[in-house]
This record gives C-alpha cells, sequence and structure tokens, in this order.
C-alpha cells in the first residue's frame, strides 16, 4: 500500500515540478541560448522520467517495483538538486537563481525526505510483522 503512496506523491511533485519550471518559474530567456535554459531541459527530462517510472510503477505488481523506483526516485532527485552544475546565469538575481534552481531543489529534497520516511515506515511495518509472526509461529 506504501508503494502506492510514494508513487502517487512522485507523480504529483514531478507534475507540479514540470509546470512551474515551464511557467511561473521559468528560467531566463534571452535573444541567444541560455545555459539556465539547457539546465531547465535537462530537469525536464529527469522529471518526465521520474514520472513515466513512477506511472509504471503503479500498474505493475513485482516485489522489486517499489523498491527501484524508490531507488531511480532518489537518483533523479540527486540530479534536480544537482542541475545547476549544467549551466545557470552568472548574475545572482536572474530568474533561474531566485527561482527555478531552487524550486528544483527543493522538490528535489521533498522527493528524497519522503521517499526515505516512506521506506523507513515500510521497514519497520515489516520488521513487526516478522517478530509478531515468528512469536506466533513458535
Amino acid at each position: 500500500m506504501i508503494k502506492n503512496y510514494s508513487g502517487i506523491f512522485t507523480i504529483l511533485t514531478c507534475i507540479f515540478l514540470l509546470i512551474s519550471v515551464n511557467t511561473f518559474c521559468r528560467p531566463c530567456h534571452g535573444m541567444m541560448s541560455m545555459p539556465c535554459e539547457h539546465s531547465t531541459g535537462i530537469a525536464c527530462i529527469i522529471l518526465a522520467v521520474m514520472t513515466a517510472v513512477n506511472l509504471g510503477g503503479l500498474f505493475l505488481k513485482k516485489k522489486a517495483v517499489p523498491v527501484i523506483c524508490r531507488i531511480l526516485n532518489i537518483i533523479g532527485s540527486i540530479g534536480l538538486i544537482l542541475t545547476p552544475v549544467f549551466g545557470k546565469c552568472q548574475v545572482a538575481s536572474m530568474s533561474c537563481n531566485t527561482r527555478t534552481f531552487p524550486i528544483l531543489k527543493i522538490g528535489g529534497l521533498l522527493i528524497i525526505a519522503v521517499m526515505l520516511i516512506l521506506t523507513v515506515t515500510e521497514l519497520i511495518r515489516n520488521s513487526a510483522k516478522g517478530e509478531t509472526h515468528h512469536v506466533h509461529s513458535q
């Protein structure tokens, strides 16, 4: 059941981030191609892949799928946090530095935090089930 929550949460977060970086948190746009536009394009690809992975994870019934989805979510989130490495404007007051990259970092950190919380919760729940099952079998 927890796998559904993590997948749905990540899908909604990724869709929100995709919409935001293409509308109200749009990076700088000049007459020439800006480095932040390339970085935002990479972030959009990461977000689209994360959305597709989690959509697939909702429909697949294999036991390893939630773990694989969480690992890919964490890797993708690290990519979102590191997006400015691919290129950003040098002026701190530019839109990419004040809106685009901060929202991507916050979204990436939020996804990582939720994945870790849900994983720990599931591990605790499974270990508690294992202990009670073991007690009943004696």
